[in-house]
């Protein structure tokens, strides 16, 4: 848990999301996180219905991960990892938990991986999602010209970074330079 990553945001629900940046400790969390969630969600987000540790601490090993949280419990996972055969781009996860989509948190989630892989100078994110996800697929397109190309079941999904309908993360202007809260989405 680093709490330089940690980000206060509001929410259409009393209890404040919170937004840090996670990793292999953290799979006590994770595993509670994904043991709440469907077996098609987690179909859609890691190709089979069971993860495990090996699985997390891999993705923290090639990715940065961020949690979304409120109360404690982890209600969404993002991840954004290096492309290696394709310098510049970033490949992303996202995963919300069922109870708590359509709340705005995967847009959150994508834009504290985006902002930070924009830092990191990336210049296009690649999405590999199936087909039949359309909420994710209808997120994607939200967030700008997407260029897709099938792949069996799948689509391989693209986007530049430049274009993406995100605003720039908020400086801190707080006391605290660690935690600040965003805008509510109001796209959403």
């Amino acid at each position: 848990m680093l709490a330089e990553e940690r980000r206060a945001l509001s929410t259409q629900h009393a209890e404040p999301l919170q937004i840090r940046r996670t990793g292999v400790d953290d799979w006590p969390l994770i595993e509670a996180f994904h043991r709440a969630c469907t077996e098609k969600s987690l179909h859609s987000r890691w190709g089979h219905t069971q993860v495990r540790q090996r699985d997390w601490e891999r993705l923290s090993a090639l990715s940065e991960c961020w949690v979304a949280t409120e109360a404690g419990a982890v209600v969404g996972l993002v991840s954004a990892g290096p492309v290696l055969s394709e310098p510049g781009t970033v490949d992303l996860g996202l995963q919300v938990a069922d109870p708590h989509h359509r709340r705005g948190i995967g847009t959150r989630l994508i834009h504290t991986a985006t902002d930070r892989a924009r830092t990191a100078v990336a210049l296009t994110l690649h999405v590999y999602v199936e087909r039949s996800n359309r909420p994710m697929l209808a997120l994607l397109r939200q967030l700008g010209p997407t260029s897709e190309h099938p792949v069996g079941a799948h689509l391989e999904v693209r986007l530049r970074l430049s274009l993406l309908a995100l605003p720039a993360a908020p400086r801190p202007a707080r006391q605290d330079p660690h935690a600040y809260p965003q805008e509510p989405d109001r796209h959403r």
